[in-house]
């Protein structure tokens, strides 16, 4: 059995002067304190001037460069000298092991003093009450076991809600999915946070600590240890991108088409690295991440990877409660999300902590179309030219297109989609195919018996229903690419060609009604798949560990 591929450090946070004072720190004996979904025991780690053995496996801790190998297919990083963890690549399973300290290393290696508690935190949480809900086990890779996503802003000594702000209600600090805690009260000192909230639609009352760990982490608790969560800091950042509305518009240059600044949300896992990679995630139709944000989010960070999260949206003048997905496909196409999201590649090459070469996105429905678009040549080289380039693409259940001469980049894509996804599969199929046959790098997984949104991130998701306010289309709506950038749909020899028409409308083309037979159906089901959800997570895992470590 390979027991791990990944190995990870948490708790404390370094400075660069404790790795250069003690180039041994983690020497010593690590003892299992906790192993889950594992069919084998590692009772004990020795690590002895970095060189790490566990049974017959070995290895080397390399301090200065924040590296761990162990065996052949083990690598990992550190931030801490008393607790680390030990995941499996090919499995779930997770070993957690601590280290006592003597009295010396006690007193070497404790916070940097000047590190202080203000900022955007954000991260999950999971309650003892939800675990007898569900049947017990833990959060894991896609599983949907947690209760509240957790998002907050400390700014000299005051404290308010950071996750979305819904109408009426406000905004809560730990929300459950539209419902959740509004902070009634709080104590706020340099390292730690005591929060009083409440539940409205109860009146509940509960009390937190949140307590800094790293530089980038906190731990969470509520007063009875019933509750714990992880939270990291966040950066937030701006760049100026433009919105060019179709893909001809980048044959002649963006910086034509109107300008907006975009913010976005960068955070960093835990460890004291010169540089991360960083995973760029790209909102559905709906201005958000249906909360994958944080679940997503969380598995992507322990893997040792920073996330950036983009709001196309806001500048735009949408939000969530007035999405694309509400008659809004103009105001915010895909082409201008790639914009987007290519500029935001463009400024993260010049970010002190982000290595350029090591950048993925990921995206959901029509933010996957968008990771999708981003590979298409005329596209990437027109905004980050020949050199610049995502190293891994990997959007979820959007519509692949067929090309007559496609120039895509070379790094990896890789396609997630449920076979009865309101786009069928073969469109990205034979696609996949075509690409592959000229020379790229393409794969897809296929769910069985998922539908759109598969991935829906609770556990305790409704079972999967027909929305009405969304379409879906047949296996022979074919929408085409020609080598002169110009898109048609074509079937047999029936063909409409979309870039004679304005706005999107050809309502009064002679084909019409053939096309919409194919193209225009309202209803699709959208809905959770447990399977789906959980294979497609650690897919995504797997990947980012091989293309972006």
């Amino acid at each position: 059995m390979k027991i791990l591929t990944f190995l990870f450090v948490s708790i404390l946070f370094f400075s660069n002067s404790s790795f250069a004072a003690n180039k041994y720190l983690l020497d010593g004996e690590w003892i299992l304190d906790k192993q889950t979904n594992c069919e084998d025991s590692i009772l004990k780690l020795t690590i002895k001037k970095n060189r790490i053995k566990a049974d017959k496996l070995k290895g080397k801790a390399k301090i200065k460069k924040n590296r761990l190998t162990l065996g052949k297919d083990l690598k990992g990083t550190f931030s801490s000298n008393t607790s680390l963890q030990l995941a499996s690549r090919t499995s779930e399973c997770v070993y957690e092991f601590t280290k006592e300290l003597d009295e010396d290393e006690a007193e070497s290696f404790t916070l940097d003093s000047n590190i202080t508690i203000d900022g955007r935190w954000r991260g999950i949480v999971v309650c003892d009450w939800d675990k007898e809900n569900w049947g017990g086990g833990e959060y894991k890779l896609g599983n949907g076991k947690l209760t509240g996503k957790i998002d907050f802003i400390v700014n000299n000594g005051t404290i308010k809600a950071g996750n979305r702000n819904y109408p009426g209600r406000g905004r809560f600090w730990n929300d459950w999915s539209g419902g959740g805690h509004k902070i009634q009260s709080f104590k706020i000192s340099k390292q730690k946070i005591t929060i009083e909230s409440k539940t409205p639609h109860d009146g509940h009352i509960s009390n937190w600590e949140a307590s800094l760990t790293s530089n980038n982490t906190m731990n969470l608790i509520d007063k009875w240890d019933e509750c714990k969560g992880k939270l990291y800091r966040t950066e937030e950042i701006f760049f100026d991108s433009y919105s060019p509305k179709n893909l001809l518009d980048y044959v002649d240059g963006v910086e034509n088409d109107k300008k907006y600044t975009i913010p976005g949300l960068l955070t960093f896992p835990e460890g004291n690295q010169e540089k991360y990679p960083v995973m760029m995630m790209i909102v559905n139709s709906g201005c958000g991440y249906g909360n994958r944000e944080a679940t997503y989010g969380f598995d992507i960070k322990n893997q040792g990877v920073a996330t950036l999260e983009i709001d196309n949206c806001s500048p735009r003048g949408l939000s969530e409660d007035n999405p694309i997905a509400r008659g809004n496909w103009l105001k915010l196409t895909p082409w201008m999300g790639t914009a987007d999201a290519l500029y935001a590649l463009k400024f993260l090459q010049s970010h002190p902590k982000v290595d350029g070469d090591k950048i993925g996105i990921t995206g959901f429905s029509w933010g996957g179309q968008v990771a999708y678009f981003s590979g298409l040549d005329l596209i990437r080289k027109s905004i980050v030219g020949d050199e610049v380039d995502f190293a891994l693409r990997a959007p979820y259940y959007f519509f692949c297109r067929q090309f007559d001469n496609p120039k895509y980049s070379k790094n990896k894509l890789h396609i997630f989609q449920g076979e009865l996804d309101s786009v069928p599969p073969n469109h990205c199929r034979e696609m996949t195919n075509s690409f592959n046959n000229l020379g790229y790098d393409v794969s897809i997984d296929v769910y069985p018996g998922a539908y759109h949104n598969f991935d829906d991130p609770w556990w305790d998701s409704p079972p999967p229903e027909k929305n009405f306010g969304q379409w879906y289309v047949t296996d022979k709506c074919y929408y085409w690419i020609d080598k002169d950038y110009k898109r048609s749909w074509r079937l047999g020899d029936m063909r409409i060609e979309f870039d004679n028409y304005k706005g999107w409308d050809f309502s009064s083309d002679p084909l019409y009604k053939e096309y919409k037979k194919e193209c225009e159906h309202s209803g699709p089901m959208y809905g959770r798949n447990d399977s789906a959800a959980q294979q497609s997570a650690a897919k995504l895992v797997e990947l980012i560990n091989q293309y972006l470590k």
